[in-house]
C-alpha cells in the first residue's frame, strides 16, 4: 500500500504539527513567567536591601541578638556543669 493511501496519514501530521505547535506556545510562556518572576525576585531583593540600609536601629539590633546568643550558650553550658554534678 502507498503511504498516500494510509487513511491514517494525514492526521497524524496534523497531531504531529499540532505538537510542535503546542511545545513552542508553551516555551514561549515559561519563557516569559520565568522572566516576569526574575524581575520580580530583583525588585523584592532591592525593597529589602533598602529597608537594610535605611534602618537606623540595625546595630543596636545587633548588639541585642548577640547578647541574647551569648545568655542561651552561657545557660546551656551552666546546664551541662550542673547535670555532670
Amino acid at each position: 500500500m502507498a503511504l498516500s493511501q494510509i487513511p491514517n496519514r494525514q492526521s497524524h501530521s496534523q497531531s504531529v504539527a499540532n505538537l510542535a505547535l503546542a511545545q513552542v506556545t508553551l516555551e514561549a510562556l515559561l519563557m516569559s513567567t520565568g522572566k516576569a518572576e526574575a524581575r520580580r525576585l530583583l525588585v523584592a531583593q532591592d525593597a529589602r536591601q533598602e529597608e537594610l540600609d535605611d534602618d537606623p536601629l540595625g546595630p543596636a539590633r545587633g548588639i541585642v541578638n548577640g547578647l541574647r546568643l551569648s545568655v542561651t550558650l552561657w545557660s546551656f553550658i551552666a546546664l551541662v556543669v550542673l547535670l555532670m554534678r
